[in-house]
């Protein structure tokens, strides 16, 4: 038998130690370990992701891929969705809301170019099932040809809107062509389910499983005719699936007792199906996924425990790759030593200083990554003050803000041991957004004795000049960015969605935050900003990320609160103190690391 050397042309190397920048595929022995080792061999696994922006059960449907998804409408308990959401690899956005209030409807095609058909609408006695066909540009849809008989339970097939297969109910054995325009007849499949994984093309489709009584069958379309394949391991019902007709997955469902959800996950070759190691970190029955890959697809929303569960709008994504994935999260930082309610912070999730607070402290604190230390204080004690975003841990700014309900001018900077005063801003500002540096910041708006501030002013490290007046004049709005390049989102009154971009001159509304917020806190550049925290109301631990276009969702925070400092970039942020939900200042700190990817380390070669 030809040995590695051969095969590979190189030979196994005798080391003492596991060498530095492994190529996937080198294989070595380890004489210290006693171990035959080789660098890269594909694992499997699955990390949760940002939850959807509506909880919802969507029968197995979704469309695109891991860094392209979408899904249409669903059922949140008992309500009929219209909502559409879109899927960028890191959270969810609102895409363009479909025609009506649908569920368990078919789905098809990619996030710019879908297809969605059929399906249940609210009614009485029952729910309606109309014949409906929609298209879907990636921003709204339009009418398209029937299908030729209502229906729901439908399962449609294809990687593209202009090439599917559809199911026509799961009573029923026939099946149908979307041609991009019109629907026709095609050959019948061999058993009426519904509920199955559906993944592949128009030309070469996979069904598996389903109901009624938690199948296990396999059918396999060439464009033709379907043929039966092997059986899955687990037969389940209402079972979510994605990828080709060589390379497909099939994810949770649900089965007896109770129609308990599962975590299982199957996958296929083309031939046959395997029992993944990896499994659902969420038991879920009825969700959705981008169907149109395997590796790399995300699966989202569903119910859990079978049809009596609630709905909800985790996330988790699948991989099969020589790296290891680490989902975005928040995690616990060190306390502050003093609960400084709203306050102002900048720097790095490192080396971050945060400033003043409620009602007139004048506390300044260091963070060093793990815990704070106090700082020599203020000049002037103050809170709802702005800070310059962007400036570093030894070269702080902050103006404005409130002292015992009188708004302030005071400018001060600190130069890494000591704050001193500096000129005052034009006007006395309290409630005010900032961004940029110590040498060239912004001020935001805000509060003066003329009511809420449209009016944004820049700051050279010696002179405050006026800078060009926003849209929508506001208090307590979130701002991230620098000088010329600045994003201002929300405030109040009463609490707006409005978000808008600086380019050094002029303000232009831009797309708006998916909720109305105040008091929130931020960190980043205009294009990639993170926001995070604030009232919409309720106090909120939301958290989304910007990428100077649009909006989608990330990772929540712990601790729900208001007020704090932000500090850091989107994928390495700081939120400090803040007030929770009864108004109490918090000491609480959290720190935000986005989804990171490593090379998986070696494993063991198993020999005989």
């Amino acid at each position: 038998m030809a040995g590695y050397n051969e095969i590979r042309g190189l030979r196994v190397k005798y080391l003492s130690a596991d060498p530095a920048g492994a190529e996937d595929g080198q294989v070595w022995y380890n004489s210290t370990t006693g171990n035959l080792r080789v660098q890269g061999i594909g694992v499997a696994s699955t990390s949760s992701s940002a939850n959807m922006t509506n909880k919802r059960s969507l029968y197995g449907f979704g469309v695109g891929t891991g860094t392209a998804g979408l899904v249409v409408g669903g059922l949140d308990d008992s309500t009929y969705l219209s909502a559409v959401e879109e899927y960028n690899g890191s959270g969810w956005t609102a895409g363009g809301t479909y025609p009506t209030n649908r569920y368990s409807a078919g789905t098809a095609g990619t996030q710019t170019a879908a297809i969605a058909y059929c399906g249940r609408v609210p009614g009485s006695p029952a729910p309606g099932s109309p014949a409906e066909t929609y298209n879907y540009d990636g921003s709204s849809w339009t009418s398209g040809n029937s299908f030729p008989t209502g229906g729901n339970s439908m399962q449609g097939i294809g990687a593209v809107n202009t090439a599917v297969v559809s199911t026509q109910a799961y009573d029923s054995t026939a099946m149908h062509h979307w041609n991009g325009t019109s629907w026709t007849a095609a050959n019948a499949r061999n058993t009426a389910k519904g509920g199955q994984a559906a993944f592949g093309t128009q030309t070469a489709a996979v069904l598996a499983g389903g109901f009624p009584s938690e199948s296990n069958i396999t059918e396999v379309y060439n464009g033709t005719n379907w043929t039966s394949g092997n059986t899955m391991n687990t037969g389940r019902n209402q079972i979510a699936g994605s990828g080709t007709q060589t390379d497909g997955l099939a994810f949770g469902g649900d089965r007896p007792p109770s129609e308990a959800a599962q975590t299982t996950i199957e996958s296929w070759d083309g031939t046959s199906w395997a029992t993944s190691p990896a499994t659902l970190a969420t038991a879920r029955t009825r969700a959705g996924t981008g169907r149109n890959t395997a590796s790399g697809t995300w699966i989202a929303g569903g119910i859990g425990p079978g049809g009596g569960g609630e709905a909800f709008d985790a996330t988790e994504e699948f991989n099969f790759s020589t790296n290891t994935f680490t989902a975005a999260a928040w995690a616990s930082g060190g306390n502050t030593n003093t609960a400084l309610g709203t306050t102002a912070g900048n720097g790095l999730q490192t080396a971050a200083i945060i400033m003043g607070g409620a009602d007139t402290l004048n506390n300044s604190e260091l963070y060093n990554g793990s815990s704070w230390t106090a700082a020599p204080t203020l000049n002037t004690g103050r809170y709802g003050a702005g800070e310059a975003t962007q400036a570093a841990q030894t070269a702080a700014l902050l103006f404005g803000g409130v002292v015992t309900s009188t708004r302030k001018s005071e400018t001060e900077e600190w130069n890494g041991s000591s704050w001193s005063e500096v000129n005052d801003m034009p006007a006395d500002i309290s409630q005010l957004a900032g961004a940029g540096t110590q040498t060239a910041a912004l001020s935001i708006g805000g509060s003066t004795s003329g009511g809420n501030n449209a009016e944004s002013y820049e700051y050279d490290g010696t002179d405050w000049s006026a800078g060009g007046n926003m849209n929508t004049a506001r208090e307590r709005a979130a701002a991230f960015g620098t000088q010329t390049a600045a994003v201002a989102v929300g405030g109040s009154p009463p609490n707006v969605n409005n978000v808008e971009e600086y380019n050094g001159t002029a303000w232009t509304a831009v797309n708006v935050y998916p909720t109305n917020i105040t008091l929130a806190s931020a960190a980043g550049i205009l294009t990639a900003g993170l926001v995070f925290s604030g009232s919409i109301p309720p106090t909120t631990g939301n958290t989304n990320g910007y990428d100077g276009t649009s909006w989608s969702t990330r990772a929540s925070m712990a601790t729900a609160r208001q007020g704090g400092a932000g500090a850091g970039t989107s994928t390495s942020a700081l939120m400090a103190s803040g007030a929770n939900s009864g108004g109490t200042a918090v000491t609480t700190t959290e720190e935000f690391t986005g989804e990171t990817t490593a090379a998986a380390p070696a494993s063991n070669i198993t020999t005989s």
